[in-house]
């Protein structure tokens, strides 16, 4: 049996795919900062499950320490980690589109500092052991947008960061991916306050991050295509016909 950490498994995404690997005979370990909510979500999985594999581990990956002794405790008295899923993350929308410096800090602290903790001990128990390490950014860190300055820095630099350690965790033995999803129903979508296109469910989004992990090895994982088509189309088109269009579309 194999076995999945899923950090920010709690809720949203992480607890739909906590549920979708654990039906596939997988054994799962969900960590949050919220050792509460992580019980309950434990609850909610083995509640319609036949798999009881499932273990829930509070560890707040904005503190070093507590995720080196989380991935500890995890390996030594449960299983080794075959995937790891970086899904954890801190969200606050911009809407005033004010430059507050204790929202990049916050975001900061914990979407970047606190996934390359995850991947700094990660990377020292997996070495040479053919792992998986899946980094959850998001499109909105393709180009800049209006009201996501700090949300939008720090997907841009997990995409980044996961691009440069497809290179240099090749001498590890250790795989890289990113995931982009779009719009997925959860808390921090709940907090937009302007239309999101193609919006679809956890569930959905947990189907097609376990197809993309599991089937054949890809370093991009991104849904719903055609939504995702156009961000990516969004990428490379020359800044004075992008700030065009953003504007228009957004009426910023």
């Amino acid at each position: 049996m194999k076995t999945i950490w899923i950090t920010g498994g709690s809720s949203g995404i992480g607890l739909a795919v906590a549920k979708k690997f654990l039906s596939q005979n997988w054994r799962v370990i969900i960590s949050s900062k919220n050792i509460n909510n992580l019980n309950s979500a434990k609850k909610n999985i083995l509640e319609s499950s036949t798999n009881k594999e499932i273990y829930a581990i509070k560890c707040d990956i904005a503190e070093r320490k507590e995720v080196q002794d989380t991935l500890i405790k995890i390996e030594q008295e449960i299983s080794k980690i075959d995937l790891a899923l970086l899904n954890a993350a801190a969200y606050s929308p911009n809407k005033n589109q004010d430059f507050d410096i204790k929202n990049y800090e916050l975001l900061i602290d914990v979407n970047i500092k606190g996934t390359i903790y995850c991947i700094e001990a990660l990377q020292k128990i997996m070495n040479d052991r053919g792992n998986h390490i899946a980094i959850v950014s998001s499109p909105v860190g393709y180009r800049g947008l209006p009201t996501a300055g700090a949300y939008g820095l720090t997907k841009a630099a997990l995409i980044n960061l996961a691009e440069t350690l497809f290179f240099d965790f090749k001498k590890k033995n250790i795989k890289i991916s990113v995931i982009n999803p779009g719009f997925i129903e959860s808390r921090s979508t709940n907090l937009n306050s302007f239309p999101m296109p193609f919006i679809k469910s956890a569930d959905y989004a947990a189907e097609k991050i376990f197809l993309g992990l599991t089937k054949s090895y890809k370093f991009e994982i991104y849904f719903p295509y055609f939504f995702l088509l156009a961000m990516k189309i969004g990428r490379i088109l020359p800044y004075k016909i992008y700030f065009y269009l953003i504007k228009k579309i957004t009426g910023l």
